[in-house]
């Protein structure tokens, strides 16, 4: 079996994008119940990308 840096690569790209979501808005997940807990998370995400439009509109206006 052949290692696949493009594979390997996008784990990265995945595990940077987890730690930047934990620094900037905390470890703790609040809601109990699995599908509340998916959505959190959702959210968190949702508000991160809405910040990183933000500030690049900003960079280029």
């Amino acid at each position: 079996m052949e290692f696949d840096e493009e594979l390997y690569h996008n784990r990265n790209l995945a595990e940077m994008m987890f730690s930047v979501l934990k620094r900037k808005y905390g470890e703790e997940i609040r809601a109990k119940k699995y599908w509340n807990q998916l959505k959190e998370i959702k959210f968190k995400v949702l508000v991160h990308n809405i910040d990183r439009f933000a500030r690049l509109f900003l960079l280029f206006k």
